[in-house]
């Protein structure tokens, strides 16, 4: 099996402080800033990373308490990768522009049930968390190895109003529609729940894929329905590895290691315009290096007038293997 990388859930309880660039509170300061603005600088979240292999971050788009799931095998000594969780604060002095991230390892009986859930002695890859308004229900989807040393899709649903006790109700299921005898990982779906995209290796490299979902509101017929059409996206893929798309709005980032790049896997995005993805563009080298970066997700937060952007790579200026990015990011820039 090639070594794949995956997606991390990131949940966050966001906290804006109105106080100086230590994170302390100072009512007496004015407020020169009406909005947060992520800083360009990349961060290191060394709460959560560990010195073996952190990445693959998943982003849920839902306001509250959503702590960050990821892929590590910290758990097993570098052995194999399981889901885990950790939990994201940063702030923004809206006083002089300070800002400050931290993470840290959380311990939370919903989500330590998730991962009682999904875990096994195999490889489990590539969280991404989608909530289906046509239903009501959250999906947790991921990758996990089988016994034949290959990736299969797989997720599981919950209700939002009672995750807990809907839960324990639940079990993984794979997703028939999509999987094949090669590697399939690292799903992502559309805002207007119609396409799927996801990484296969069926033609040799990874490529990343596409297939129409007929109806969202019946999404759990579908994932475990007979196989669907699929089809590579022609003009995001090259013929080398294209892998680990995300979705935000009408831009898919996804990591490469095709020519022309900073150095191993790259960062690139391209734009949906008229129908059709754009011809991809590298992310360049403020966030890019020589080494590897991999599985990256955009998100946001209300109060902030940019977005973020979360990544792993395996620079050496982390904590050892792969650790995970944060940095902030202007989409207007990327679309223009």
């Amino acid at each position: 099996m090639k070594r794949t990388l995956s997606i991390y859930i990131t949940t966050f309880f966001l906290l804006i402080v109105t106080g100086g660039s230590n994170c302390s509170k100072k009512n007496d300061n004015p407020i020169n800033y009406e909005s947060g603005i992520f800083p360009e600088e990349v961060f290191n979240l060394e709460g959560l990373n560990s010195s073996f292999d952190d990445y693959n971050a998943a982003l849920p788009q839902i306001v509250g308490e959503l702590p960050l799931m990821f892929s590590s095998n910290r758990n097993s000594q570098g052995s194999h990768f399981d889901i885990v969780t950790g939990f994201i604060f940063f702030a923004f002095s809206q006083y002089d522009a300070g800002f400050c991230i931290e993470g840290t390892m959380f311990n939370n009986t919903f989500y330590n049930s998730l991962e009682q859930k999904v875990n096994t002695e195999r490889n489990e890859l590539g969280p991404y968390r989608l909530f289906n308004g046509e239903n009501g229900f959250e999906y947790f989807f991921y990758a996990e190895e089988n016994t034949m040393g290959d990736l299969d899709l797989k997720y599981l649903t919950y209700s939002p109003a009672d995750p807990y006790n809907s839960l324990l109700m639940a079990e993984p299921a794979a997703i028939t529609a999509l999987n094949s005898s090669s590697n399939d990982a690292y799903i992502c779906i559309d805002n207007d729940l119609t396409t799927a995209y996801f990484t296969n290796d069926s033609g040799g490299d990874f490529d990343i894929m596409e297939a129409m979902i007929v109806d969202a509101s019946s999404l759990n017929s579908w994932l475990e329905g007979d196989p669907v059409a699929i089809s590579v996206v022609d003009s995001i893929n090259s013929e080398f590895n294209d892998k680990c798309p995300f979705l935000r709005n009408d831009i898919m980032i996804f990591t490469s290691d095709r020519p022309g790049g900073m150095g191993g896997y790259d960062l690139y995005y391209s734009v949906y315009r008229e129908g059709k993805w754009s011809t991809p563009n590298n992310m360049g080298p403020g966030i890019n290096t020589e080494y590897n970066e991999y599985r990256p997700l955009i998100g946001s937060c209300p109060d902030y007038s940019n977005h973020f952007l979360l990544f792993s790579s395996d620079r050496p200026s982390g904590l050892g293997g792969y650790d995970l990015y944060f940095t902030g990011i202007d989409l207007e820039i990327l679309t223009e």
